[in-house]
């Protein structure tokens, strides 16, 4: 890994978004090609100074191991099997509208994304835009340099704050035009915000991209954040909450196609982390077998007891928990 001093602080990257790419590093070194994350541009992203960052989380350890031997903890498999369910999901759906003519490729909250690097070939032509705070893309951009030997001229880079900057604003001044067809992907952001940001952003985007034009976003649902308030012992919140970084806003539960219709958007297809559908598309070995679930580790205080609760939240509410949506723009 490369390396250059990095210190945490209220300029630097959220460190979820480098838990993220150190987790689709991981899930990138599976020798089965039928569930490896196919992010294989993440590791190179990441040096031994920004693991030091999420030295917290076991992530950090296990990328710098043995792969199987990071493969038994809970969390990190939990975790890269998550991360491998929306890798692909989001690439599969990208590269299908691409392919049938999009122009424009925009990456709302971009984090350490890599698409616009992995799918060179077939951006070639293409406008791409990431959007994301000052602090984490200018590191990313040093990270890419250090990779590429230079950052491509097609991307371009767009600063924002997601509750206060409007986005038409900062697409616009990033070459964003309005007329073109597009192709967004929000993951990893939404439920970090209030309802009314999300709103403003899905409203935006709907409101400012022609027909035939497409969105994919992951979404937690209330259930979700109901759960994380009454278990505060969960891992999760040792990543999240405690790096001052919690989830808050979660969509009704199972009211996703009304919610969306709200903000202008029509659900083309919806799935669940938890669900058998994601399981066999994204977690099954070539040899047919289960590569696991997308759930972590669990409660590490009043364990029994929490469990047993979680699992009796888990059966008796209904709700997709956490999911991925695919939406159109009409």
């Amino acid at each position: 890994m490369p390396s250059s001093t990095v210190k945490f602080g209220p300029d630097q990257p959220s460190r979820t978004s480098l838990v993220v790419a150190a987790i689709r590093a991981f899930g990138a070194r599976e020798p089965d090609a039928s569930v490896r994350n196919p992010d294989s541009l993440a590791e190179r992203l990441i040096t031994r100074e920004e693991l030091d960052l999420i030295s917290e989380h076991p992530i950090s350890t296990a990328l710098v191991g043995d792969y199987q031997a990071g493969r038994k903890n809970q969390e990190v498999a939990g975790m890269s099997n998550l991360i491998l369910i929306r890798t692909r999901f989001i690439d599969e759906h990208m590269q299908r509208v691409l392919e049938n003519g999009a122009t424009q490729l925009v990456i709302l909250g971009a984090g350490f994304d890599t698409r616009a690097y992995r799918f060179e070939k077939l951006l070639a032509g293409k406008r791409v835009i990431e959007v994301d705070y000052r602090s984490t893309q200018h590191l990313k951009k040093r990270r890419l340099q250090s990779a590429l030997g230079s950052l491509p001229a097609y991307v371009n880079f767009a600063e924002i704050d997601f509750q206060r900057d409007k986005l038409l604003d900062v697409l616009e001044k990033a070459g964003y035009q309005s007329r073109e067809k597009t192709f967004f992907i929000w993951e990893g952001v939404s439920y970090y915000l209030p309802e009314a940001a999300v709103r403003e952003t899905l409203r935006s985007i709907a409101g400012n991209a022609p027909s035939g034009s497409s969105l994919v976003m992951d979404f937690a649902e209330d259930a979700l954040i109901r759960m994380l308030q009454q278990f505060p012992h969960l891992p999760q919140h040792n990543y999240t909450t405690n790096w001052g970084e919690p989830w808050i806003f979660g969509l009704p539960d199972n009211k996703e196609s009304e919610f969306f219709k709200e903000c202008g958007l029509n659900l083309g297809e919806v799935i669940s982390y938890f669900g058998r559908d994601a399981a066999r598309r994204y977690l099954t070995r070539a040899d047919g077998t289960s590569f696991g679930t997308p759930r972590g580790g669990g409660p590490r205080r009043q364990a029994l007891t929490t469990t047993i609760r979680m699992i009796w939240m888990f059966l008796s509410v209904r709700s997709k928990w956490l999911a991925l949506a695919a939406l159109d723009i009409p």
